[in-house]
C-alpha cells in the first residue's frame, strides 16, 4: 500500500500537468499581420538569427524568420501597439586564458607562513622578557 500511494499520486500529477507547447512556425507576413491587428502580448527578437517570436493572450506562440532589414519595421509596429519587446541575449563569452588557482594557494601559504613566524617571534620575545625579569629579581629570603 505504501508503494501504491506515491505511484498513484505521481500518475495523477503526470496526467493533469499541461504539456508545454512549442512555438508554431509561421510565415513572416502572418506574424506582421498579427502584430498589426492581433491580440499579441509580447515579442522576442533574436538579432543573430533574424528570428521573431510573438506570444498571444491565450499564451500560444508563433515564430518566424524576418528578412534582412526587417527588424526596424518590426520594432516600429510593436512600439505603435505598445507591445512589450524582449531581445534574446548573446551567449556569454568564454574565458580566453585558464585561471591559475595554484598561484592563489602559494600566496595563501606564504601569508600563513609569515603570520606563523610573526606569532612565534612575539611568543619568543615575551618568554625572553619574562626570563630577564625573573633573573633580575633578587631571590626571596
Amino acid at each position: 500500500m505504501r508503494v501504491l500511494a506515491p505511484a498513484l499520486l505521481c500518475a495523477a500529477l503526470g496526467f493533469t500537468a499541461a504539456p508545454a507547447r512549442a512555438a508554431k512556425p509561421v510565415p513572416y507576413t502572418a506574424v506582421v499581420e498579427q502584430i498589426e491587428t492581433g491580440p499579441v502580448i509580447r515579442a522576442v527578437i533574436n538579432r543573430q538569427l533574424r528570428h521573431v517570436e510573438i506570444k498571444f493572450r491565450d499564451l500560444s506562440e508563433w515564430e518566424a524568420v524576418y528578412p534582412p532589414g526587417g527588424q526596424a519595421r518590426l520594432q516600429l509596429l510593436l512600439h505603435r501597439r505598445h507591445i512589450r519587446v524582449l531581445f534574446a541575449s548573446r551567449p556569454a563569452a568564454r574565458a580566453r586564458a585558464p585561471v591559475h588557482h595554484h598561484l592563489r594557494y602559494i600566496a595563501a601559504a606564504l601569508l600563513v607562513a609569515v603570520a606563523a613566524a610573526g606569532s612565534l617571534a612575539i611568543i619568543w620575545n615575551r618568554r625572553a622578557r619574562r626570563r630577564r625579569a625573573a633573573s633580575a629579581q633578587p631571590p626571596a629570603a
